[in-house]
């Protein structure tokens, strides 16, 4: 009696995941970041230290239904420390690289025209930046929006803006005692290709 409720049951979740639609995409993004320090006393120049910005490259597997979703990202960039404040910003290049995975979970809120898909997503993110050969690793949110367009039968386009917001990126022995540690965010866009397995 129970294989005649199981195999029913199991025949519509494979049905489901077959009509499920699998894709590998890759995309180069743009990105700013702000935040991770700041200077309580007012005395210097700088005022804020923290990651830089500039490219970075992602690869990515999205599994989506009708009209919600879901994709695994992981990106490398190279951030960089930056200094800013008084209108100076200073980036040295040659630490902080970060490695970034995060989990969208995403649903279709609109369209532009027959085939363009509008998807806004929200996830959790792990941040792994290298910030002179230490590593410190960080959970926070993701946020984005995409366009996506269909390009051929298998491969589809994106165009994403997207935010992130996590706790600082430095322990508090990083910092002088003026400093105070802050949230670290950035913001940025993207655009990448996608291909439906």
């Amino acid at each position: 009696m129970r294989a005649l409720v199981v195999i029913p049951g199991l025949l519509i979740c494979s049905t489901c995941l077959l009509s499920a639609q699998w894709r590998v995409g890759a995309e180069f993004a743009t990105y700013q970041y702000h935040g991770s320090s700041h200077d309580t006393s007012a005395s210097h120049v700088i005022s804020e230290g923290g990651p830089g910005g500039g490219l970075a490259f992602g690869l990515s597997l999205s599994h989506s239904w009708r009209r919600h979703g879901v994709m695994l990202q992981v990106s490398y960039a190279e951030p960089g420390f930056a200094v800013r404040g008084n209108g100076v910003n200073l980036t040295d290049k040659t630490t902080g690289r970060l490695l970034e995975v995060s989990t969208l979970f995403s649903t279709r809120v609109g369209g532009i025209g027959s085939s363009g898909a509008i998807r806004a997503g929200l996830g959790p993110a792990l941040h792994l930046w290298d910030y002179d050969g230490e590593y410190r690793s960080r959970v926070g949110a993701v946020g984005a929006v995409a366009y996506e367009w269909p390009v051929s039968s298998r491969f589809t386009g994106a165009v994403r803006l997207d935010g992130m917001l996590s706790p600082s990126w430095f322990d508090a022995t990083d910092l002088p005692p003026e400093f105070e540690r802050q949230v670290t965010w950035r913001y940025g866009w993207g655009v990448g290709l996608r291909y439906r397995l």
